[in-house]
């Protein structure tokens, strides 16, 4: 490292220095250390740095801020053995380092403080290095590597090698905040008032929107806010059939736009019910009256029905008016996902519905109170499934979420309606979990194809088949099954009294390649069973009706494929589905605490997803044959995602079952090892379809991803704002 850019830790906040051998006492609730001289910081700035420190009793945090950016970045530092050793990318205009002492003791050290510029080389040999670390033990082998790095470097250009190299073991960047979303999306993206004013002219038609609202007891500046931001439509063909209490300022709002009609107020569902007996217009939304519509929110929609005019319902994403008036807390959410909305209304504001479909499924009954939308998006959604979404935070939310008690009698009303109603929990006051009655108990085959070999669980050495068909056998409460176990020839004999004491069968892969998905074809031609569970042998179960659970979905007609909440060894998340990036599945908020609720219940709550681990997922027998099984082409990688894709081209929706859960005893901290080949292979078939996924928007970080802000994918975001309003 040059003189010039040598860094110093000074203390900066909160900190006394306890004695001279590198102990230092917080005196405050913010301890903070600079680097400097600014001087040398400015000469990192937009390179990327190595930083390492030695501390104990505190986990150190450096703070980043860079011109133009109203809040500093942080970054975790990574505790090793021996101290912290991270490579993070500093952003242009650079102008001040900090390392936080965050959770820090009474009396912590902080030292051997090292933070230097990383060259090309640097950067790639120390990524290399974590690399092979978190690589399973048989991956490191000398041959494993080079045979390993050879196929990479026969089917991934070396810049893409570098990429991942670097992406995949430098320090994670924070999220991105929500107003950095709206600066560099919303700002830039949106065309000008005077060009969205053209495309209003330019509409082929011009259909009347009714909104309905119910004020009851609300804040008059509020009601004035929601009515004003009508007002402020740009698309001025709009009705409002307002039921409210009559007062001198809404009667002169009424008096001055004709398109303001007052009706008497008596309860919110009993007046939405008779608001929709005066509606005029084909399409309809329900209106809180304390929360606000974007001045573009209209003119959104009725483009979206220009170029979906089949639609029935359409809704668009929203955010939250905080205290101070600001927008917060955006709910950016997937595309129609029927399973993700009987776990919560996740539709929300602003849901445009056909008029007529609306009076069809009876309007807005007595009985729904409470939760008027979220019933009628039930009921609405049991005669069609042409729904639509636009991507875009049209809606601002005050109001509060549907009552809990009357989101669950909406709930189990739609069970009743639609296949039997078992029974509904409420998980969090947005959340519940609904599980139908099952109609029939098919027999169950838990195939698993299995090596026979040890593993460490809980420090000591476990035969996982025995323990895994153990588990199942006692824990379970469903008894309608048969364990099939695909082994290689060569179990011992413990293991082979196992598959005899639990009652399973085994049949032998003989072929002397390894092909993991023509091992599961194997043992699902031997099961007899009508569904299928596909597990692997490190499972254990923790939820005793984990079958329950899943079957109740898979019992949804266009339900295709379940895969349930598998938890790693110390409880944290190894899968709540699958998620796309750049073409590529990988697991979202891998690592994240076991009663993490994700976004917007994303962890705690079932929902849609276009895949599922086959360390376990549940099928048909029926739609599994129909496809042909496994595709064994892919013989260790990519063979349970390209399954469920392959369901899903014949319609069949794969969901996240979050009320089954299991242990998964992979290692936490291994890097999944991919064949090049397959992966190619993958992106070939698939690679062109998945540009976008439709249940996680393109705000969201993908490497990893947690449903996280990434800045570095807000220029796509806006891309494709642009895209939608041309």
């Amino acid at each position: 490292m040059r003189r010039r850019e040598a860094l110093g830790l000074y203390p900066l906040r909160d900190l006394h220095r306890a004695t001279d051998d590198g102990t230092w006492t917080a005196t405050g609730p913010d301890p903070a250390f600079a680097l400097g001289p600014a001087a040398a910081v400015a000469a990192l700035s937009g390179a990327r740095i190595r930083v390492r420190c030695r501390p104990e009793v505190v986990r150190p945090v450096l703070a980043v801020e860079a011109a133009g950016e109203a809040e500093p970045r942080r970054y975790r530092l990574t505790l090793r053995e021996g101290g912290t050793d991270d490579l993070i990318r500093l952003p242009p205009g650079t102008r001040a380092l900090r390392l936080e002492a965050a959770e820090a003791g009474p009396r912590f050290r902080l030292d051997a403080v090292q933070v230097e510029r990383a060259g090309r080389i640097a950067a790639a040999v120390l990524s290399a290095q974590k690399v092979i670390e978190r690589l399973p033990p048989q991956e490191r082998r000398p041959l494993r590597l080079l045979r390993r790095a050879f196929g990479l470097a026969q089917s991934v250009p070396p810049r893409e090698i570098w990429r991942r190299l670097t992406r995949a073991t430098q320090t994670r960047r924070p999220p991105a905040t929500y107003a950095a979303w709206l600066q560099a999306v919303e700002a830039t993206a949106l065309p000008s008032a005077e060009a969205l004013r053209t495309q209003v002219a330019a509409l082929p038609e011009r259909p009347l929107i009714s909104l309905l609202m119910a004020a009851g007891d609300v804040d008059p500046s509020h009601l004035a806010e929601a009515v004003g931001s009508l007002q402020a439509q740009i698309y001025a063909d709009w009705e409002l059939c307002l039921a409210a209490e009559a007062s001198a300022v809404l009667e002169a709002q009424a008096a001055q736009d004709g398109r303001i009609r007052l009706l008497p107020a008596d309860g919110t569902a009993t007046a939405l019910d008779a608001a929709l007996a005066q509606v005029r217009g084909p399409f309809l939304a329900t209106m809180e009256p304390g929360d606000r519509l974007a001045p573009h929110a209209l003119l959104a929609f009725v483009r979206q029905l220009a170029r979906e005019p089949d639609l029935d319902l359409l809704y668009s994403d929203e955010d939250r008016i905080g205290p101070d008036g600001a927008r917060c807390e955006p709910f950016f959410k997937p595309d129609w996902s029927p399973e993700t909305l009987e776990s919560s209304f996740y539709i929300g504001g602003l849901a445009l519905c056909r008029t007529a479909l609306v009076r069809a499924v009876g309007g807005f009954p007595a009985a729904s109170e409470g939760a008027a939308a979220y019933d009628l998006a039930l009921r609405l959604t049991e005669r069609s499934d042409r729904v639509g979404h636009v991507a875009q935070v049209l809606y601002h939310r005050r109001a509060a979420a549907p009552d809990p008690e009357a989101a669950a009698r909406a709930l189990a009303g739609r069970a009743r309606r639609t296949g039997g109603f078992d029974t509904v929990r409420t998980l969090a006051p947005e959340h519940f979990a609904l599980r139908r009655a099952l109609s029939e108990r098919p027999l169950v085959s838990i195939v698993i194809p299995t090596a026979g070999r040890d593993s460490t669980i809980g420090g000591r050495s476990v035969d996982l088949l025995a323990a895994c068909l153990a588990s199942i056998r006692e824990t379970s409460t469903y008894d309608t099954i048969e364990i099939v176990a695909v082994d290689n020839g060569d179990l011992r004999p413990p293991t082979r009294a196992a598959i005899d004491r639990f009652g399973a069968r085994s049949v032998t892969w003989d072929r002397p390649v390894f092909n993991v998905a023509a091992k599961m074809n194997l043992g699902a031609n031997a099961a007899r069973g009508t569904v299928l569970i596909f597990l692997n042998d490190d499972i254990s179960v923790i939820t005793p009706d984990w079958i329950e659970a899943m079957l109740a979905l898979l019992a949804i007609p266009g339900v295709g494929a379940v895969g349930p909440k598998l938890l790693f060894e110390d409880g944290s998340l190894q899968h709540a589905g699958v998620v796309f990036g750049e073409g590529l599945p990988d697991h979202v908020r891998r690592g994240y605490p076991g009663d993490d609720a994700g976004d917007h219940g994303s962890s705690l709550a079932n929902r849609n997803v276009l895949a599922v681990t086959g360390a376990c997922v549940m099928v048909r027998r029926a739609d599994f044959e129909a496809i042909g099984g496994f595709d064994e082409g892919f013989a260790i990688n990519y063979n349970d995602i390209d399954l469920c894709l392959r369901l899903g081209e014949r319609r069949l929706r794969t969901v996240y079952c979050a009320g089954a859960s299991l242990h998964h005893y992979e290692s936490r901290n291994r890097i999944p090892t991919v064949d090049p080949a397959e992966q190619a292979r993958f992106r070939k078939r698939w690679g062109a379809g998945l540009t976008r996924d439709p249940y996680y928007p393109d705000p969201f970080g993908i490497r990893p991803p947690a449903f996280e802000l990434d800045a570095e994918r807000f220029p796509q975001a806006a891309q494709r704002m642009v895209e939608a309003w041309r």
